[in-house]
């Protein structure tokens, strides 16, 4: 018999990539190999591993990765774009590189490069000012009597 059915569950897993991210012109600008690395990359996610993220060849060979070179580019391509983080500097033959995604919270582990406090969670969100601080300003501002200082009445000179 199967598992229990869960009201609303999905009967699979995913990923999620927001829309912010893939409307931007950064993400539009990647190379084509690059949008594979970070597909593979999510494919690693599971919830508790964000900075963990291993793009080694020997990891990426399991995803169908043929070419370290080909590779090797990608994956400096990514780590150019401001959504992505290099959490581990790999040292051969036994370390290898780790990387974050910024739309997810960082799950840090002692041995990162880079400590909790410093990483761009959510940098991507471009916030704008509230609406309302705008007219709020003018009225402000309307308020205010308008002084104009002529150069002359800074240097304490009165004119003629």
């Amino acid at each position: 018999m199967a598992g229990k059915y869960k009201k609303g569950a999905l009967s699979f897993e995913f990923v999620p990539i927001p829309k912010e991210i893939l409307l931007s012109a950064e993400w539009q600008s990647l190379p084509p190999n690059t949008v594979c690395l970070v597909m593979d990359l999510t494919a690693q996610y599971t919830g508790k591993n964000n900075g963990r993220l291993n793009p080694s060849f020997t990891a990426m060979e399991k995803h169908g990765w043929k070419s370290e070179t080909t590779l090797i580019k990608a994956k400096r391509a990514l780590l150019e774009c401001s959504f992505v983080v290099h959490t581990r500097q790999g040292h051969a033959p036994h370390t290898s590189d780790w990387i974050a995604f910024t739309w997810w919270k960082l799950d840090w582990e002692k041995t990162m490069d880079i400590e909790p406090r410093g990483f761009p969670y959510l940098n991507f969100i471009k916030l704008q000012p509230p609406t309302k601080t705008i007219p709020a300003l003018q009225k402000l501002q309307d308020k205010l009597p308008n002084r104009q200082t002529r150069p002359t009445e800074t240097a304490g000179l009165v004119p003629p």
